[in-house]
């Protein structure tokens, strides 16, 4: 399988990496990038777009990268924060009263972009109603928590996009996918979508989902589940529809951003960049945004994690790489993206064969750890 794009010589073992994914028959396509000060150190592609293999992947491929989207959406909320338009320390609903409804008044911005709100649930099976911003606002700020808001956090899969989205709209009338566009996205020239323009719909690869087998303890499973995680079975399912127009038209910051490995890098390596001349945010928003809101074992997750505003904190040390202060998010069936400030970088990998994971998919650890042995 040939494999395309740049790769500095330094990182000759990434290269190699990448390809044996292939040989060993892991990947459709995929692409794979390292980026500091705002060019590529490693920007690689290879295989196809579509399951059937007709379509070969390109430098311009965009893909679904599902909850990689929330790193993108939470930069979004810190730089309206940098502009003084947004406190995390502040309510929620002194921009928007109406959350303050059923015992919501007192979460801040930091509980809601880490997962504290208490609201992981979309309650609705009908999909058409993601696609409506205003109905799932509403939606939201008559819901009551599921746990007391700031004890714990309960990952907000789904609604961490509307949530964010309205938040921004609140404070700046417009939606979040705008907003990223207009301050972020064609200013640095970050090839990345939330709400794909029609025009650029010919770019988008097909996401090949996984094969869901029922577990043979599936009801004992059910016994054991936290109310958290009960919740999440009254919500649409997205597998069936990612492929769709109307999914990628849409605008939802928490799962259906489109882009690529390289867009992702470079946007990441702006916000950590070594030329300070560069830099997308001030120091003191990184150090905000990437200040733990709380660390513990997530009631939908189940597992340990460390959250900061809208990232997941590199706290093992594994997902991201050896660099504890490193800081992004990852996606539903394999994707990630993320800044490391030590070194300066961003990597990202982007894919369109599905795994039945959320945030350790071994592919791009693979290909991480390969980076860092070239450092």
């Amino acid at each position: 399988m040939e494999v395309h794009g740049e790769c500095d010589p330094k990182f000759t073992r990434v290269k190699d990496a990448f390809k044996k994914l292939y040989q060993e028959d892991r990947e459709i396509g995929s692409s794979f990038a390292v980026y500091k000060d705002g060019k590529p150190l490693v920007d690689l592609w290879g295989g196809f777009q579509d399951q059937d293999k007709t379509k070969a992947w390109e430098k311009e491929t965009l893909v679904t990268v599902y909850s990689t989207t929330k790193g993108v959406a939470a930069f979004c909320i810190a730089l309206a924060m940098e502009k003084g338009l947004i406190k995390y320390e502040e309510k929620v609903s002194t921009y928007w009263p109406e959350f303050a409804a059923n015992g919501k008044g007192d979460i801040s911005v930091g509980m809601l972009m880490s997962h504290q709100a208490g609201i992981c649930s979309p309650e609705t099976r009908n999909v058409e109603d993601y696609y409506d911003q205003n109905l799932m606002a509403e939606k939201l700020a008559g819901m009551t928590p599921i746990w007391e808001p700031g004890t714990a956090s309960g990952y907000h899969s789904m609604t961490f996009g509307w949530l964010t989205s309205e938040l921004i709209l609140r404070v700046t009338g417009k939606s979040l996918g705008t907003f990223f566009r207009e301050e972020i996205g064609n200013q640095h020239e970050i090839d990345f979508f939330i709400g794909l323009p029609e025009s650029e719909d010919h770019r988008a690869g097909e996401l090949i989902p996984f094969e869901i087998i029922p577990s043979e303890n599936s009801e004992q499973q059910k016994v054991a589940l936290t109310d958290a995680q009960k919740s999440q079975s009254n919500s649409a399912g997205t597998l069936g529809i990612h492929n769709t127009r109307a999914w990628r038209q849409a605008e939802i910051p928490s799962a259906n951003g489109q882009g690529s490995a390289g867009g992702l890098a470079k946007l990441y390596s702006l916000v950590v960049p070594q030329d300070d001349s560069l830099k997308l945010l001030k120091d003191d928003t990184v150090n905000q945004m990437t200040t733990m809101q709380i660390e513990g074992r997530d009631l939908v997750l189940a597992v340990q994690v460390r959250w900061g505003v809208g990232f997941i904190l590199n706290k093992h040390k594994v997902i991201y790489g050896p660099v504890e202060s490193a800081f992004g998010h990852s996606g539903y069936g394999g994707s990630c993206a993320f800044g490391d400030p030590e070194n300066k970088i961003g990597i990202s990998y982007v894919m369109n064969r599905m795994l039945d994971n959320f945030n350790a998919d071994g592919r791009s650890i693979e290909l991480i750890n390969a980076t860092y042995n070239c450092l």
